[in-house]
């Protein structure tokens, strides 16, 4: 039971719709999370032991982030610009089938 409740929480974290960066502009939503990410490498190194890939990690980390946000850019851009979709137009004609 206390897995889906850690589950819960931490998917309230992440989820952009509910967390407290909701209503940031998407450059500092950006900016915090490559220094969370950057903070959580450091946290993790230190606790590991592993102090000489921690600058790997925060490269890896500040790479994969900055990719989410550049796809969720390029998809949002392209919703934008394209057309909408015309109405289905297909029609039945259920006496003339089968």
């Amino acid at each position: 039971m206390g897995y889906i409740k850690l589950s819960k929480f931490a998917y309230g974290l992440l989820d952009s719709t509910k967390n407290a960066l909701r209503t940031a502009p998407i450059e500092y939503k950006f900016v915090l999370s490559n220094t969370l990410a950057a903070m959580w490498c450091v946290a993790f190194g230190i606790y590991t032991a592993e102090l000489v890939f921690i600058g790997y990690n925060i490269i890896g980390h500040t790479v994969l982030i900055a990719a989410i946000f550049f796809t969720w850019f390029v998809f949002t851009t392209e919703k934008k610009k394209a057309d909408p979709s015309p109405p289905n137009r297909v029609r039945w004609n259920l006496e003339a089938e089968g």
